[in-house]
């Protein structure tokens, strides 16, 4: 009898031993989860210091694009910021277009179709926005009034006025396509700088290729010629200190002659303006944070992170 308990107990201990085993390795990896998280969550919090401390070295008025201040980083280069300061005037405004007469939701449909929507796509989101901020009760072919946006349990909407930001295009009935057929949307419009048309001599190079038709080629040149040697926008260097007074002229020096007319009227030649964009990335040990501001003579117009 004792030399079959004896028998059994050996199994026994074995297998004691091997649910011990598991149980150690089971929290070995539970605590390598977390601290491994715990770390990436340290890393987030001085990078997004970082990004703060460039937000409010960009913020000084004396501060100008190019500054070297607004580059930072710590000894061995494992924590620090940069910043970019740029003119909020190059990007699209929606009010511009939809709060003229006649309207310009076909702007709208020449931008969402470079980003790959088809042609009923391009519509309802088109007449989506205009319905947003028209205080008109009546809806478009393809558009969407307080029935539609009831029905869909957005009670409330649409306010029937201006897009006070870009975010809250993205509430938009039949905007959702635009959404997940280009990510960074939001990066193309405004709606803190004038309603006068986008500033051709500060619009983002995606910008001038999806409403100018252009190669990247072509939009490449351009933007090396209006920055200037630095190469950087916002300088007094920019176009050698001798910047295009005009639309024509500028579509000239862009090697673009057959632009139509109403197309070219969307945009206009400006000075640099009072309303800057200013991005600081902070960065931690390979982790990143960015922070965007728009900012007017040192007032706050808009914050986002990411």
């Amino acid at each position: 009898m004792k030399e079959k308990e004896s028998g059994m107990a050996l199994p026994m201990v074995l297998w004691t031993i091997a649910l011990l085993a598991g149980i150690v390795v089971l929290l070995v990896g539970v605590l390598d989860g977390w601290i491994s998280e715990e770390t990436r969550s340290g890393k987030i919090f001085q990078a997004r210091q970082q990004a703060l401390s460039g937000i409010a070295v960009a913020m000084v008025p004396t501060i100008k694009p190019g500054d070297p201040i607004l580059q930072h980083s710590t000894e061995g280069g494992a924590e620090g910021y940069s910043v970019v300061i740029k003119d909020e005037s190059g990007l699209i405004n929606p009010n511009a277009w939809l709060g003229v007469t006649p309207d310009r939701r076909d702007l709208f449909q020449k931008l969402f179709t470079a980003w790959g929507l088809d042609m009923n796509q391009c519509a309802a989101a088109a007449d989506g926005l205009y319905d947003w901020q028209s205080p008109n009760p009546f809806r478009s072919l393809h558009g969407a009034k307080q029935p539609e946006y009831e029905a869909a349990g957005k009670s409330g909407l649409p306010p029937g006025a201006p897009f006070v930001s870009p975010e809250e295009m993205s509430l938009v009935l039949g905007f959702e396509p635009v959404k997940h057929a280009k990510a960074d949307w939001i990066t193309y419009f405004t709606t803190y700088s004038g309603t006068n048309g986008i500033n051709i001599l500060y619009a983002p190079k995606e910008i001038l290729k999806d409403l100018l038709n252009i190669s990247d080629s072509q939009a490449d040149a351009w933007i090396t010629l209006r920055n200037g040697k630095d190469g950087i926008e916002g300088t007094e260097d920019d176009f050698n200190g001798k910047p295009p007074a005009d639309i024509p002229s500028t579509m000239r020096l862009m090697g673009l002659r057959n632009i139509p007319s109403d197309l070219a009227a969307v945009f206009n030649v400006a000075p640099w303006g009072s309303i800057r964009r200013i991005e600081s990335t902070g960065y931690c040990n390979g982790v990143k944070h960015r922070i965007t501001i728009v900012t007017s003579e040192g007032t706050l117009l808009g914050w986002s992170e990411q």
